[in-house]
């Protein structure tokens, strides 16, 4: 079963989480620093901001880094999953987001 890698904002307050990157499934092993590194250079090239702090890298979401957030309100942006406006674009890291479809069922 494939497993995948979130990264979470490490500014106060905020619930900015990017889904970065799908590892594979059991069989595909990785070690938890390759994961690891995948999750951040995926964040890192939609926006997120990698600094470090005591030892480990720190990730800070669009919205935080460009002085919009924290976010405060989940939705359906990729980026940061952030509320998305009338308009299709996220409040917090302003990517345009692909209107919301549910599914039929």
């Amino acid at each position: 079963m494939p497993t995948g890698v979130a990264v979470a904002c490490d500014a106060g307050e905020c619930l900015a989480v990017y889904l970065a990157v799908e590892t594979g499934d059991d069989e595909d092993a990785r070690s938890a620093s390759e994961v690891s590194q995948l999750a951040r250079d995926a964040a890192q090239g939609d926006g997120w901001v990698v600094s470090f702090g005591f030892r480990q890298p720190v990730m800070t979401c669009p919205g935080c880094a460009d002085g919009r957030g924290p976010v405060r309100e989940r939705g359906y942006c990729r980026r940061c999953m952030g509320r998305v406006d009338t308009e299709s674009r996220c409040v917090y890291c302003l990517r345009q987001v692909e209107p919301f479809r549910p599914e039929a069922g």
